[in-house]
């Protein structure tokens, strides 16, 4: 298992990885495993988030949690966060990965995709965020007597925007739409999560060479490659490279309500 960051960064700390069957979010479990973490491997299809759990504990790596969950669905959210606490009776880190496409045009999109979308994107984020906080980090802070905790506990939300929220992207409203107002989530997450000690940001890739990305023609990728000023498309890797990272509060400590561009200069702000 490929490590980028110290030795056990994440040793004795349980995350929650949504959307993690494969690409983006199969990485970032993967690499948090790596660097000592227990993970919550958390998809759709529960055969798969088996398979997963055994991939990454095959490679020497904390046994994961296999929880199969509609990211969309608030009982299954309540139930997937309910079972992670009582597995392990902590939870340090949510990365919000989960999301799909219905890719058409304004005037051929159907409210249904466009329903469809928004809710895993948009739904699924503030579903998992607000069980995170009500089943494990406000009783924490209640029991604190409503103080600040100060406890020295990395406690983390990594959420995902894209570069589409900035730049727009045609046939993708709904998408864009929802990666838009997870970066506003985002600031008022932080906000609001301040007095847990837990720093929430989020991350705006461009062009990643995942499943969905491969439902683009080739001309189409070749024009993405051309877009960006490094002249190519991040590997999932890449990316997971990143959470880590601003997820170590050794690296990313005092960093909070922030979106962090990972686009390869396609769009410069």
């Amino acid at each position: 298992m490929e490590r980028w960051l110290r030795d056990g960064a994440f040793e004795g700390e349980t995350h929650i990885v949504t959307g993690a069957g494969q690409g983006i979010g199969l990485c970032v479990a993967t690499a948090l495993a790596a660097h000592g973490a227990q993970v919550a491997v958390i998809d759709l299809d529960a055969g798969r988030v088996a398979e997963v759990r055994d991939e990454i504990k095959a490679q020497g790596a904390v046994e994961p949690l296999a929880v199969a969950a509609n990211v969309t669905e608030e009982a299954d959210v309540v139930r997937a966060v309910g079972t992670v606490m009582e597995a392990s009776g902590c939870i340090n880190g949510l990365v919000n990965v989960a999301g799909i496409t219905r890719d058409a045009r304004i005037t051929k999109k159907t409210l249904d995709d466009f329903k469809a979308v928004v809710a895993v994107h948009l739904h699924g984020t503030f579903l998992f965020t607000r069980e995170v906080a009500n089943q494990h980090w406000h009783p924490l802070f209640k029991a604190n007597g409503n103080q600040r905790l100060d406890d020295g506990v990395n406690r983390c939300i990594m959420n995902f925007s894209s570069v589409s929220a900035r730049n727009g992207n045609i046939g993708q409203v709904d998408y864009t739409a929802a990666k838009g107002a997870i970066e506003a989530v985002t600031r008022t997450t932080a906000r609001e999560f301040s007095g847990y000690g837990a720093r929430v940001n989020a991350i705006a890739p461009g062009p990643v060479d995942t499943p969905m990305l491969a439902q683009v023609p080739e001309e189409g990728r070749r024009a993405f490659e051309r877009m960006t000023l490094v002249g190519r498309i991040a590997q999932p890797e890449e990316i997971a490279a990143t959470i880590c990272a601003i997820s170590d509060p050794k690296l990313f400590g005092f960093t909070t309500g922030q979106v962090f561009a990972a686009n390869g200069g396609m769009y410069l702000d």
